[in-house]
Formats: C-alpha cells, structure tokens, sequence
C-alpha cells in the first residue's frame, strides 16, 4: 500500500480531495457501496481479498487530488450486503461492471491490488478492456498454488515463490486448516479464498492489451525477478 502512496504523491496537486458514499444495487439484487474521491481523470480501484475502500483511504486523500477515485466494496466486503449467494471472482467482475455503469465512469485507469487482480482479470474476460486506459497490476501472481510438474523456476514465474503449494499450504493461515469456520462470515471468506487460491490465469493474460505497470512489496511474497520476466513476457504493453 505504501508504495502506491508515493508513487502517486509525484502526482499530486495542492487540491483538497472529497469522498462521498454511493450505493447501488446489482441485477441480482444485493446492494453494494462505492466510495467517490477526488477530481480528475478516472481511476478504479479493485480492492484485495477482505479489503474494502476504507483501506485504501489513506492513499485516496493524496490520490484523489490528481484522479477521480472509485472504490468498491464486494459482497461481505465494508458496507456493502453480506448475501448468501454470488461470492465468487466472476460475480465480482459483474459487481464491478455494474458499478462502473452507475457511476456513469467511460474510460477509466485501474488500479488492482492482490486478489482485486483476479477480478480484473475476470473482467477482461467478460467485457473486454477498451474502457480501460492503463491497468496497474500490484501484488498477485497468475497461479497461488503449484503443480508438481512445475520445475523450480517454472514455480518462481507462475507463482512467486520456488515453494511448494497446495491448495491449503498456499493459504498461509494455519489456524485456519485447524479449525473449521466459526460462523457465516468466516465460511464466506473461507470459500471465496479457496476460489481465489485455485484459479490459475496464465490464460488471460496474454490477452491484455492495454499499458500495464507491475507493483510489487519489497517484502512482499510476488517480488521475484522470474515473476517480473514473466509479465514482461506474457503482457505485451
């Protein structure tokens, strides 16, 4: 999150940026909240796995100055409904296709962070990416789990890390494996991370075709020279 504060601080104006609520409901009726911050161009913002736009809100005060930010929150996401169907990445996208249509948003930067790039990649396979001008890509690889036939840079390309993954180890909650869910949320959750943790994307993206912009933590689990090489290769722009 820090890195994307300072990369959009040599953006900034001296303008103040201002938020507002705005909430909508989806063709399968669920109501879902957006935030609205700042002026200028465009810039969505798909937030990561249990991130909602409050998180962002340090980075939206000084982003907002520069862009007109849109931050949704997902179904059981801040204060959007908790529904007992739809929680899934492809639904997400559609969530978020809806939003872009209520707020009335033509061509628009995208920002997505961890698993906010699932849904992006969901969208681009849903409604294309002409309204899309740039996409900045942070913190995610294509696959989070690993296949035995993988070698050990095939691994590091796909996924980040030369380890080992199943589908539960790749979880990295291991409290998580001991105990079974303690209530509606907590299955949610569990159930859009298992979704999450199995897809794998090295399809979709050679497809993109827009200028993209790969981010990384310095610490963090994605920043690893084969993964970089392997964006290089794979997203043409």
């Amino acid at each position: 999150m820090k890195n994307y504060l300072l990369l959009f601080c040599l953006l900034a104006t001296t303008a103040i940026a201002q938020k507002s609520d705005r909430y909508f409901t989806t063709s399968d009726g669920v109501k879902l909240h957006y935030t609205v911050t700042g002026q200028g161009k465009p810039l969505v913002i798909f937030p990561g796995y249990t991130q909602s736009s409050a998180n962002f809100e340090p980075n939206l005060e000084v982003i907002g100055k520069q862009f007109q930010v849109y931050c949704l929150d997902y179904r059981w996401h801040g204060l959007s409904e908790d529904p007992n169907y739809g929680v899934h990445i492809e639904r997400f996208a559609k969530d978020a296709n809806e939003m872009i249509a209520d707020a009335k948003i033509g061509s628009f930067y995208l920002l997505a962070h961890s698993m906010g790039n699932t849904v992006a990649w969901s969208y681009f396979g849903l409604f294309g990416q002409k309204q899309v001008i740039k996409y900045i890509l942070g913190d995610e690889a294509p696959c989070l789990v690993t296949d035995p036939s993988w070698t050990s840079q095939e691994k590091e390309m796909y996924t980040g890390s030369a380890t080992d993954k199943d589908l539960w180890t790749a979880w990295r909650m291991p409290q998580s494996q001991q105990q079974p869910p303690k209530n509606t949320r907590e299955l949610m959750m569990a159930k859009l991370l298992t979704e999450h943790l199995g897809n794998d994307w090295r399809d979709i993206l050679p497809t993109i075709q827009v200028p993209t912009l790969a981010l990384m933590a310095e610490k963090g689990t994605f920043n690893n020279q084969h993964l970089f090489d392997y964006f290089l290769k794979t997203i043409r722009n």
